[in-house]
Order: C-alpha cells, then sequence, then structure tokens
C-alpha cells in the first residue's frame, strides 16, 4: 500500500523532494569534514587526493592566483578553509588588512565572464562563510584586533588574470 501523500505528488514534487535531500546530505558531510579538520591548521590544508576534473581546474586557477598575490607581497593565512556554510578559495594579509579572495574561471565570456558570476546568492554564502571564518583569522593572525577587510576577485579568461581589489561589497540597500 502506498503513502496516501505520495499519490497526490507529481514527479517533478518528488525529483524537488530528492534533490532537497540530496543538498541536506552533502552539507551534512561539509560540516563533518570542516570539523574534523584540526582547529590550529589554518594554512597546510591540501585537499583530497579524489578531486574532480573542475575541482582540479579550480585548484589551478587558485594556486595562480596565490602566485601573483604572493608577489604582490601578500602574506597567505589560508586556501579552500571549508566551513559548514561554504568555502574560503584564499585568505590572505595584504599589510595590514584582512582579504578574502575569490577565485574564477571561464573559458569563454559566452554568459557575462568570470566576475559576471559572482551572482548575490554567491555573494550572499560569501559573506556566511566570512562571518564563519573572519574570528578565528583576527585571533590567529592578527592577535585578535579587528584589522580592515575587504573582499577581492581574481577573475581568468584565457588564462589572463584580472585582480579586482574590493570587488565584493553587500549592501543594505540591494
Amino acid at each position: 500500500m502506498t503513502h496516501p501523500c505520495l499519490t497526490d505528488q507529481t514527479p517533478f514534487v518528488l525529483a524537488q523532494a530528492a534533490q532537497k535531500r540530496a543538498i541536506r546530505a552533502r552539507h551534512r558531510k561539509q560540516r563533518r569534514i570542516a570539523l574534523d579538520r584540526p582547529k590550529n591548521d589554518l594554512v597546510s590544508f591540501t585537499p583530497p587526493p579524489e578531486r574532480s576534473p573542475s575541482q582540479q581546474i579550480g585548484d589551478r586557477y587558485e594556486a595562480l592566483a596565490w602566485e601573483a598575490l604572493s608577489q604582490a607581497g601578500c602574506s597567505l593565512l589560508g586556501k579552500q578553509l571549508r566551513c559548514p556554510v561554504g568555502e574560503l578559495d584564499l585568505v590572505v594579509r595584504d599589510g595590514q588588512t584582512l582579504v578574502f579572495v575569490e577565485v574564477r574561471y571561464r573559458a569563454s565570456q559566452r554568459f557575462g565572464g568570470a566576475a559576471a558570476s559572482i551572482t548575490r546568492a554567491k555573494q550572499k554564502r560569501l559573506m556566511k562563510a566570512i562571518d564563519w571564518w573572519l574570528p578565528k583569522m583576527v585571533k590567529a593572525a592578527f592577535a585578535g584586533k579587528m584589522p580592515l577587510c575587504r573582499i577581492d576577485l581574481a577573475t581568468f579568461e584565457q588564462d589572463t588574470l584580472t585582480w579586482h581589489r574590493d570587488a565584493v561589497r553587500l549592501s543594505q540597500d540591494k
């Protein structure tokens, strides 16, 4: 005998429910990964070897972005920092400023390019991850004193890096 609620649902509604369950399961897994990481190990995280091809491409461009940032005088505080609400690609110190860097790559500009891929939803997820990591970064790298902070965007289009300083801002008027 089937459950009475399931007989009235369309395949679309069933598919939506399955997607929501999969997303919740993925979030639970990400939380477990973040909680299992040693608390004092901010910089030396290495990604697991079982990375997908698109993740490997992302790793390559994050490494290229870090190389450019280091040549500009920044020091690395963390990379691929995962938390229950998202991931931060790079966290660097630029003088006395704490900088969160989102790295984006697009092979073509067909849909607006790499910079256009930072939607409002992505900005909100980024801010949640920053809120989660900010106290830890301030304590570890700035002796507990809140520094100036900014969010930069490192975009790659056709292997050309563009560094957008102070690129992401969320304001109350949006």
